[in-house]
């Protein structure tokens, strides 16, 4: 069957190769989605898996339509008693492209009317509406003139990975930070440094990674789950297949550092609700005073943008953090993640790579900033190397 895994701008590639190392079919990126080929078992463990997805959709019925009259009259074709029972509450959201509709809403209020006079119809009475926790989440996605109805298998978005109780004033979104540490290239085998880690959502998805445990191993619901046709047997297997447990050592780092003691006690508090052991080191600490551990890794830094915090001497933060960078991360790749471009030139130093990526409704840069051991010229030639020119001989020599 058809699937469709939906995502955030600047991570469908890294997706995209999530899905094919679980086993995915027919997989192809588009815009804020991935699309790709399954069974049943194979949705039940992309929600369980996946780390950059927001939610995995079962498209039901596409079509074209012609107006709002006929919108409602190909919703109505959909059998909705075969997909739940008129006891279940229901909600539909999605995104609107169409200059037929002045309000956006407008489409998911027509399905909510179709689905009413169906069971009206059927069975004398109507489902509830229910926003905040329905038992069907239906996904309509509108182009122009074509429709797609689906079902959100995931239910809440998969960002709720149920670990995280206490956040900061500008939390980083789950899925934003398992994305940043795949685009990172990060081997998860390597010390990881995050120095403004807030309540810790970038040490604790690095946690996770390392140790080959499941994002969402805290999760209690999904949407699937009070579908018809769901398999209890099948999801108990993936579940259960799991790693549920930490490694016993890791022969690296994982650090967590911040200036706030309040969010770091969040981030302690963050990290019981997960099979995580010891992974992680919390530091109450200025980077200014942070020492890289030994050997390989990168630091992925999220300091603050000057937008949702408002912080004194955003540009001198910047030049410190590119000062530290230099003079104790050599031979770590730095990252940092801004929506602030003026102060991210305040870093003064060249990036090798820059990726477009959104923080919420920010648009960000994703820097990366290579500090080598030693010269330029050291790393690329090697420090033993001669690099004088001979002088050029004469011809008639």
């Amino acid at each position: 069957m058809e699937l469709v895994a939906k995502t955030l701008y600047g991570f469908e590639e890294v997706l995209k190769e999530e899905l094919v190392a679980l086993g995915a079919k027919d997989v192809k990126v588009g815009n804020r989605v991935v699309t790709f080929s399954g069974d049943m078992k194979l949705l039940y463990t992309a929600n369980l898996w996946l780390r950059t997805a927001i939610s995995i959709l079962l498209p039901i019925k596409q079509f074209r339509f012609a107006d709002e009259k006929d919108l409602y009259r190909k919703f109505s074709k959909i059998n909705f008693s075969e997909i739940m029972e008129v006891t279940d509450t229901f909600a539909a959201k999605g995104a609107v492209n169409s200059k037929l509709f002045n309000h956006s809403g407008y489409p998911m209020l027509v399905l909510k009317d179709a689905i009413a006079d169906h069971f009206r119809a059927k069975c004398g009475e109507r489902p509830s509406v229910d926003l905040l926790k329905p038992s069907i989440l239906f996904d309509v996605h509108i182009d122009a003139h074509v429709c797609t109805v689906s079902l959100n298998s995931s239910g809440a978005p998969l960002y709720h990975r149920g670990y995280r109780k206490k956040t900061g004033e500008a939390p980083l979104n789950e899925v934003v930070a398992a994305g940043l540490l795949l685009l990172s290239g990060w081997d998860a085998k390597s010390n990881f440094v995050d120095v403004c880690c807030g309540s810790g959502t970038l040490p604790i998805e690095a946690a996770l990674m390392a140790n080959g445990i499941p994002p969402n191993i805290a999760r209690k619901a999904y949407g699937f789950q009070n579908w018809k046709n769901y398999e209890e047997e099948t999801w108990e297997a993936v579940y259960k297949a799991a790693p549920n447990q930490p490694k016993r050592d890791l022969e690296f780092k994982i650090i967590g550092s911040d200036t706030d003691g309040d969010v770091i006690l969040r981030a302690r508090e963050n990290i019981k609700a997960l099979p995580l052991g010891k992974t992680i080191s919390f530091e109450i600490k200025d980077f200014r005073d942070q020492e890289a551990p030994e050997g390989k890794g990168i630091l992925i830094s999220n300091p603050p943008y000057g937008e949702r915090l408002q912080v004194e001497e955003i540009d001198e933060l910047y030049r410190d953090l590119g000062n530290f960078f230099k003079n104790k991360m050599q031979g770590y790749d730095c990252w940092v993640i801004s929506s602030n471009f003026d102060a991210l030139k305040k870093i003064e130093l060249k990036p090798s790579k820059k990726v477009q990526v959104f923080n919420g409704s920010l648009s960000c840069d994703y820097r990366k900033f290579e500090i080598f051991s030693g010269s330029l010229v050291e790393h690329k030639y090697g420090a033993d190397r001669n690099t004088r020119r001979e002088p050029k001989r004469n011809k008639k020599d």
